[in-house]
């Protein structure tokens, strides 16, 4: 009995040893599963490492070189040809001024230089060649005026003559102004054309004779905007204009005054800019020009200021070329990994894609309405079918998803396909701010908040003005007026 007993105990310690060894011999396996997958993700990681490390090493080296524009280091794989593009129509060469000012016979010519044939030519036809130049020793036109200053023989005060040229206090110091279509040239010079105040004087007196001060010009400026001025009443206008525009596309940059950080937003619809400078960058600046009573659609980026409770009513789209750029960053990001994450984010880029496309050919009439709504259904369900997925394991590609799944359940990424007369990205926010960027550049932004103020307001009715397709300059001189 105790022998039976004791094979007994000894066949179950073998059994427990049995489980024990395949327990083990399973755990084995799953730590060289583990060790390999380490492996792997250690030689990615290197590779990453190694590319960064280069990466920083040039602009190390970058930073250190001569300053060159921005770019984008990628030469494109089909890019434009150089030189002059075709046009349109029927060629014909530069038409002659119909202002001439005077007009000169060449002398006929007696010699062939083809084969020095020389006597008399046979006249085959005349033809037309014009040269346009600056007369010489222009000068500006100066008008003085005589103004009587007379006594009051009751109590003496001085009592100065009127005139509708003349400024109420235009006198001492300040007796020598510029006239009106002089202040509008020299403003349009600036905020259009991007002219600085420090050089638009030597452009004067190269062009036109004139000798101008650069404070003459900035106080020119200060009145021309001041407030409660025909041309601040007219931003005043422009504004509320803008609340009732169908669309209203929304962009900003960084400023300084007096050296400390601010904002410019630009503002733009079909037939208005506006600009306003900001020395905070939140959603209060953006309320207080477009108010509850905007009723349009707002034409944005995924900035966090437009997902405030002000705008919570407010039908936006979001800008699609930012959408298709922050895919293609992700896709640079999972380039390499293991997985279907690259797969992905170039499926959904490509989704966008095509989005435009269809709004593309519908709104350039290459396609029926038709048609443009059954291929704007199938773009809607691909892009759901695509954002409404479960957590993606790579976590660039997840937050990526999330984000746009965000906006997507708002109606704020395929607005334009419910409604096409809306455009699919900002593009003409981003134009309106280049100006700004390059004035930004030379001019060093805005000593104060008033140098703000007057700038964004000459700016806004000098660009306003170029966008309807009328002269500054005669909308300037009809505001100073």
């Amino acid at each position: 009995m105790e022998a039976a007993t004791t094979v007994a105990e000894l066949l179950e310690v073998v059994r427990q040893l049995q489980q024990q060894i395949g327990e083990l011999t399973q755990r084995v396996k799953d730590l060289e599963t583990e060790n390999q997958a380490l492996r792997e993700e250690n030689a990615r990681l290197r590779e990453e490492n190694t590319r960064l490390k280069k990466r920083i090493n040039d602009l190390e080296r970058q930073g250190k070189k001569y300053t060159a524009p921005h770019s984008r280091e990628a030469l494109k794989a089909d890019p434009q040809r150089p030189g002059r593009k075709p046009g349109q129509g029927t060629f014909t060469y530069r038409q002659v001024p119909e202002s001439i000012t005077e007009e000169i016979t060449v002398s006929v010519p007696n010699r062939c230089p083809a084969c020095d044939f020389l006597g008399e030519l046979q006249l085959s036809h005349f033809e037309k060649a014009s040269i346009t130049e600056l007369p010489a020793g222009m000068r500006g036109q100066v008008t003085v005026y005589n103004v009587p200053v007379m006594i009051c023989p009751q109590c003496g005060q001085k009592v100065r003559g009127e005139h509708p040229d003349l400024a109420a206090g235009q006198c001492g110091a300040t007796a020598h102004r510029i006239g009106p279509r002089l202040a509008a040239v020299v403003q349009t010079l600036h905020h259009e054309l991007g002219v600085s105040e420090r050089k638009i004087p030597r452009l004067l007196a190269m062009t036109v004779g004139l000798s101008l001060t650069q404070g003459a010009i900035n106080q020119a400026a200060q009145r021309l905007a001041q407030d409660g001025g025909l041309l601040a009443e007219d931003v005043l206008a422009l504004e509320e204009r803008l609340r009732g525009a169908a669309y209203v596309h929304h962009d900003d940059t960084g400023w300084r005054m007096n050296g400390q950080q601010a904002w410019v937003n630009a503002y733009r619809s079909e037939d208005v800019a506006l600009f306003k400078a900001n020395r905070r960058h939140t959603a209060a600046e953006l309320h207080a020009v477009l108010k509850d009573s905007f009723a349009g659609t707002l034409i944005c980026d995924r900035f966090v200021t437009y997902d405030a409770q002000q705008f919570a009513e407010v039908p936006q789209q979001k800008c699609l070329s930012h959408v298709i750029r922050n895919i293609s960053d992700v896709a640079e990001q999972v380039q390499g990994r293991a997985g279907r994450a690259l797969a992905y984010v170039l499926k959904l880029k490509a989704a966008f894609q095509e989005a435009m496309t269809v709004h593309r050919d519908f709104v350039e009439g290459r396609c029926h309405e038709r048609h443009f709504r059954i291929r704007a259904d199938r773009v809607r369900r691909l892009v759901n079918r695509l954002l409404k997925r479960t957590d993606l394991r790579t976590k660039e590609s997840e937050r990526l998803r999330a984000g746009l799944w965000k906006q997507h359940q708002r109606g704020r990424l395929l607005l334009f396909l419910e409604k096409p007369s809306l455009p699919p990205t900002n593009n003409a926010a981003e134009r309106q701010l280049r100006s700004v960027v390059l004035a930004r550049k030379v001019s060093q932004c805005s000593k104060n908040e008033r140098g703000a103020t007057t700038y964004m307001r000459i700016k806004s009715v000098t660009e306003t003005a170029r966008l309807r397709g009328h002269d500054p300059v005669d909308v300037l001189m009809a505001l100073r007026r």
